[in-house]
C-alpha cells in the first residue's frame, strides 16, 4: 500500500507541476494575452479650456504595462499610473472594473490637438491610436 501511495503522490505532483508551469490557455487555441476590445472611441472632440478624456480599454493585461505616448513629439506621457511629463494638466486614471486607462488633459489648448497612442508593453508592442480634436 505504501508503494501505491507514493506513486499517487508522484502523479499528483507531476500534474500540479505541469499545470503550474503551463501558460493559461496553452494548447487550447485561445489567445490569453492582452488586447484592445472593440469598439473603442478613436476620435475625441472637445472645446478649448475644457477637460479631454481619452480612454483606452485593455483586456487581459496580466503583468504588462500601459503607456500613453503623444505622437507629435514621441513623448512618453504616462506608464501605468505614473505621469512622466512636467505638465500638471496631464494625468492618467485607471478604472479596474473595466480595465480602462484614461488619459486626462485639463484646460485643453489647441496645441494639445493631435494623435495619442495607447501602448501595451508586449513584444512587439501593441498600440491603439486616439485622435484629439480641439475646437
Amino acid at each position: 500500500m505504501e508503494g501505491r501511495s507514493s506513486q499517487l503522490k508522484k502523479i499528483v505532483f507531476t500534474i500540479f507541476a505541469a499545470c503550474a508551469l503551463t501558460p493559461a490557455g496553452a494548447g487550447t487555441g485561445l489567445y490569453m494575452g492582452p488586447y484592445f476590445p472593440s469598439p473603442q472611441p478613436r476620435n475625441i472632440t472637445v472645446h478649448q479650456d475644457t477637460v479631454a478624456y481619452l480612454p483606452c480599454t485593455v483586456s487581459q493585461l496580466g503583468d504588462k504595462s500601459v503607456s500613453w505616448v503623444r505622437q507629435r513629439d514621441a513623448d512618453i506621457l504616462t506608464v501605468d499610473r505614473y505621469t512622466f511629463v512636467r505638465d500638471d494638466r496631464l494625468t492618467v486614471h485607471f478604472t479596474p472594473d473595466t480595465g480602462t486607462w484614461t488619459l486626462v488633459i485639463k484646460y485643453v489648448q489647441e496645441r494639445d490637438a493631435g494623435t495619442y497612442e495607447c501602448q501595451i508593453s508586449t513584444e512587439p508592442k501593441m498600440s491603439m491610436l486616439v485622435h484629439l480634436n480641439v475646437i
